[in-house]
């Protein structure tokens, strides 16, 4: 193993505080992390608290996976099924990251259409049980089509940030996979 990998793994495992450290060696997430991880792991723990405590049985598949494996791609099932897995993030969290982005895209527009629908007045007077005439219903039709624009306006400036986001992390982890199997 690399030197400079192994320097990476210490130093991303550095910024953990003791009781996440000691929480990662004793679960024994093999699916999660890598064995090389788990050898800085114990040289971190030694330093640190001079005893290494007990490690559970090692977990080898993750429960996780089945859940999110239905909707993922080709190379991504397989990015989650490789031995020689990323070192420094797991895969299946930003792969649930991604889809919670998607989640949360999705609820912005549900969410927006909610409140404006509320800030029209004769939807409110609607479920106050007032019938309001036509020439008031004819009066707001400009405040209705502002108000929906709006709403329009705030669900680009929500939507399609996350999307792209999930976007640009998708795109992240298939470079990164591709670029380690080309070597």
């Amino acid at each position: 193993m690399s030197h400079e990998l192994r320097e990476q793994i210490r130093n991303n495992l550095n910024f953990k505080n003791i009781y996440e450290l000691i929480e990662i060696w004793k679960t024994n997430d093999r699916a999660a992390w890598s064995d090389t991880t788990f050898e800085v792991l114990r040289e971190i723990l030694k330093e640190r608290i001079g005893d290494v405590p007990p490690q559970d049985e090692p977990i080898l598949e993750s429960d996780d996976v089945s859940e999110i494996d239905d909707e993922l791609e080709e190379w991504e099932a397989k990015l989650l099924n490789d031995e020689n897995r990323p070192e420094l993030y797991d895969t299946l969290d930003v792969l649930k990251l991604r889809d919670n982005i998607n989640k949360v895209a999705l609820a912005t527009i549900v969410v927006y259409i909610l409140l404006g629908l509320f800030n029209f007045s004769f939807v409110r007077m609607l479920f106050q049980g007032v019938v309001l005439p036509t020439s008031e219903i004819i009066q707001s039709v400009p405040d209705m089509l502002l108000t929906t624009l709006g709403i329009g306006i705030q669900i680009l400036i929500i939507y399609f940030p996350l999307k792209a986001l999930a976007h640009i992390l998708r795109i992240l982890m298939e470079m990164e996979f591709r670029s380690r199997k080309a070597n």
